[in-house]
Parts: structure tokens; sequence; C-alpha cells
């Protein structure tokens, strides 16, 4: 299965494509490169018996675009269109609960808009995972774990971004000892 690809963007009539010498392959792409590294998130749509592929510039677009799926009520045309938002006015709107900007997505209404966004607010601490290089899995474990013994959220989070070696699978009992014993 192809994930990431050198090849270029072809656009005909409505719809978009990543072409080579010998195949081309339709793909829904947002950005303006016509040639690059595109990394590819291959679709299987079981209603419809189809493979749909979105195309991503960078690493970091696929990996939210997967994680979105997670949420409930995002679908991949959702999470494709949220992956296209800016990084920062999505963290923004997290942070701040604005639901006017999911709705600007076709089919979001406001009351699904601030449900995705609890959800969101929940699931993804973007700057809190950047600033600890913690994987959002591990992250979410870590803070239901810490959470079902009664502890508060936001202290979690704030004494996790405290935490001073690196968060990895291995050590995550560890890790939640020390916070446990620096709350």
């Amino acid at each position: 299965m192809l994930h990431i690809i050198n090849w270029e963007i072809k656009k005909y009539w409505k719809q978009t494509f990543i072409q080579n010498s010998t195949f081309w392959i339709e793909v829904s792409y947002f950005w303006t490169k016509k040639k690059w590294d595109f990394f590819l998130y291959p679709y299987l749509d079981d209603n419809k018996k189809t493979i749909n592929y979105f195309a991503f510039d960078t690493v970091e677009q696929k990996s939210t675009f997967e994680d979105l799926f997670k949420i409930s009520g995002i679908w991949p045309k959702t999470a494709f269109q949220i992956v296209q938002f800016p990084r920062e006015k999505l963290n923004t709107a997290i942070q701040t609960l604005d639901s006017k900007l999911l709705q600007s997505i076709p089919g979001i209404w406001p009351k699904s808009a601030k449900k995705i966004l609890l959800e969101l607010k929940w699931n993804f601490d973007f700057e809190d995972l950047a600033k600890m290089d913690i994987d959002q899995k591990l992250y979410k474990s870590i803070v239901s774990s810490l959470r079902w013994f009664g502890y508060d959220t936001s202290s979690i989070k704030e004494t996790l971004q405290k935490y001073d070696w690196k968060i990895t699978k291995n050590n995550m009992a560890e890790v939640i000892k020390r916070v446990i014993s620096k709350m």
C-alpha cells in the first residue's frame, strides 16, 4: 500500500490526481504544492466498496487526520477539513471552545461543533504534547489512569508538563508513581 510518494498534482475538472508516467491516483488534496513528497492515507469505504485517498504535505497533518477518527462524529471528509485549518487557529478554537471555526465546515451545526470541540479539548492538547514530546495515546492513558484515582485533570496535565524525563510506554507505571508523588 502506498503511504508516501513523490509525484505531481494534476487537476482535471473538479478532481485532483497524483500522477507519474504510469498511473494516476485520485486524491483529496487541499494545499498548493504541485510536485512534492505526499503522505497518503487510504480510507476504505465499506459502504461504497471504494478506497478514497487523502494526501498531505507533512506527516504531522496525516497523523492528526488519523487521530481525529477517535472522535465520535468525525468522518474522513470532516477530519480532512479540520486538518486544513491553520494549527494556531485550531488550537485557539479548541482552547476557547469557539464553535464558529468548525461551523464553517459544511454539515456541522452549532451543537455538533461544540461537542466536537469538547472532545478535541479532552483528546488533543497539541501544545502540551509538543512541549513534552509524548505520544497522544500514552498521554491520554496516563491522564485517564490518574483521573480514575480522583486527581484533577488540569493538575495532572500541569504536573506532566513539569516532568523532566522522557515518557514512554515502558516507563508509564514509573511516570504515574512520580506524578502522584508530586501532586
